[in-house]
């Protein structure tokens, strides 16, 4: 059951059976504050105070490529989102920004050194070695662009995460590969190297505390359960981690069983860690939009985040078969939308999963829009969750 402001933590597993309610007063509390926070937004597009949204895309993370076509974590999922965004006329929108490479020393500071010295130098070895190297590790591949383009997708999360929150821009998109959320202390895990989410929530909190980051809300909605975040700040009251997920009582990837909703952190840490796993594919819209207003709005309202770190995976989408789900191009604006009444619209998308060409570049094409403060109509053809939503919203 799902309880706010009891003690130390948002929230905490009650007694079997017992059915936690909030407060009407809460609820409407909740939906005035996000009702004002709309209006002040739209009040501020009316007065001509257009967002400056941030658009990170940098060529070079395209050098990390597999050498045969079984791979699904491909240059061509960049190239496409890229298309689409230039032909839609968002490019020329936004605030273009170039890649850095992160400095070796924020990202010891979430990972292992000897998983930092291996990324760094997996690009020297030749193509046997590799290929070898990969064995060991749970579905990643290595290239002689993967050292490269590691650094720079972790550099690209601190870069524009930065920049949001010293409200150089009001929210920031980055186009990053390889993706990052499975990436653990030691070890690289399902496509991720390092893990770019958790790297620049690490930056903000500990190298920079001049920009008043204390508190940052992290939204995994990758179809795959983000473990390496998870596991990351598990102990760590500073960072609220919440993902909706695939889990088929755990025969989904990554098979493990801490993608359960029982998992909700450690130590000083329990109650900011929220699972929300789904039983079976083909949730869509409104399974979503379900777990949205009844668990992460209310939990979000509570904690009250200073930035949200989007780690925005579009295997969900609609036509992704990796997921088999069906979250539709407006449903993900629609999802975005409910998450700019927090942390003054300070929103970083983090590019992770996400593997059909057109679903990827539709989906993110309809955040940026977003983002840019377009307005956009819900037409979805699903109409309510599925009963098994409802059981998984109470559970958790």
């Amino acid at each position: 059951a799902l309880c706010v402001g009891v003690g130390p933590s948002l929230i905490r597993l009650a007694a079997p059976g017992f059915r936690f309610r909030f407060h009407p007063e809460f609820r409407l509390r909740s939906l005035l504050r996000r009702r004002r926070m709309a209006a002040a937004a739209g009040t501020a597009r009316q007065a001509g105070a257009a967002p400056r949204v941030g658009l990170l895309y940098d060529q070079r993370m395209l050098a990390h490529a597999p050498a045969g076509k079984k791979e699904k974590e491909t240059p061509e999922r960049l190239r496409a989102i890229w298309r689409k965004l230039a032909a839609e006329g968002v490019t020329s929108r936004c605030v273009g920004m170039r890649a850095k490479v992160a400095k070796e020393k924020y990202i010891a500071s979430v990972h292992a050194r000897k998983h930092v010295d291996l990324i760094r130098k997996i690009s020297s070895k030749d193509s046997s070695d590799l290929k070898k190297t990969a064995k060991k590790f749970d579905s990643v591949y290595f290239s002689k662009g993967s050292s490269e383009s590691a650094f720079l997708a972790a550099g690209s999360v601190i870069e524009v995460a930065e920049k949001v929150a010293a409200g150089e821009l009001s929210s920031a998109i980055a186009l990053v590969r390889p993706p990052g959320h499975h990436a653990e202390h030691s070890k690289p895990m399902g496509f991720c190297l390092f893990n770019n989410v958790a790297i620049a929530a690490n930056y903000l909190l500990n190298e920079r505390p001049d920009l008043g980051i204390n508190k940052i809300l992290i939204v995994d909605w990758d179809v795959h359960h983000g473990n390496g975040t998870q596991n990351m700040f598990y102990s760590d009251p500073r960072v609220l981690f919440f993902s909706v997920h695939r889990y088929d009582y755990g025969r989904f990837y990554p098979y493990e069983a801490d993608a359960s909703h029982v998992f909700i952190g450690d130590e000083t840490g329990r109650g900011y860690n929220i699972n929300v796993p789904w039983e079976h594919a083909k949730c869509g819209d409104a399974d979503y939009v379900a777990a949205w207003d009844h668990v992460l709005l209310p939990v979000a309202e509570a904690f009250d985040p200073d930035i949200i770190l989007l780690s925005a995976g579009f295997d969900a989408a609609r036509g992704d078969h990796m997921g088999d789900c069906c979250i539709t191009p407006n449903g993900y604006a629609l999802l975005l939308t409910k998450l700019l009444g927090f942390a003054k619209g300070r929103i970083v998308m983090a590019l992770e999963g996400g593997y059909n060409p057109e679903s990827i570049a539709n989906s993110v094409c309809a955040c940026a829009k977003v983002l840019l403060g377009d307005k956009f109509t819900l037409n979805s053809p699903e109409m309510q969750p599925f009963e098994s939503t409802w059981r998984v919203i109470q559970m958790v």
